[in-house]
């Protein structure tokens, strides 16, 4: 074409304009992008703590299907209530470990933020701090968790 612009004959610019080029949005909305600029990232901290219980406070920004944790500095008891007991979730303690999903499909929505469950404890050290500690969606993946700091 007589003004140097391309003519794609029949071909679509890709999204960074070049004439029959391959490059495309990935799922950030980036063109060309690798995926990482979106990074999925569930909240885990602490509410309040009293003297024998505590909150596990939980931030999410899509749908989880399942959690597991480690609660260091306790001997876990019972957990009940919060956004995993709304979600229909069996919420099982083992020694420092807590466990959480739904037998029938349930899970806790994308936007969902608050307590994800109440548990009692037993502490054996002098803080509690939150460990290992994974999150699933809905399919089993695993997505990134940013854990707050430990309480006394």
């Amino acid at each position: 074409i007589a003004d140097g612009t391309c003519d794609c004959d029949g071909n679509v610019d890709d999204c960074a304009g070049n004439c029959g080029g391959d490059a495309i949005v990935d799922e950030c909305g980036v063109c060309n992008g690798d995926g990482s600029s979106c990074q999925i990232i569930v909240a885990l901290g602490f509410g309040a703590v009293g003297d024998a219980s505590m909150e596990i406070m939980m931030e999410t920004p899509v749908d989880v299907g399942g959690f597991q944790m480690d609660i260091t500095g306790t001997e876990l008891g019972q957990a009940s209530g919060g956004l995993a007991a709304d979600a229909g979730f069996t919420v099982s303690t083992g020694g420092t470990t807590m466990l959480g999903f739904s037998f029938s499909g349930g899970f806790i929505p994308a936007g969902s933020s608050g307590v994800l469950t109440n548990v009692n404890y037993t502490a054996t050290d002098s803080e509690a701090c939150l460990d290992n500690a994974v999150i699933s969606d809905t399919a089993g993946g695993s997505i990134d968790v940013e854990v707050g700091g430990c309480v006394d």
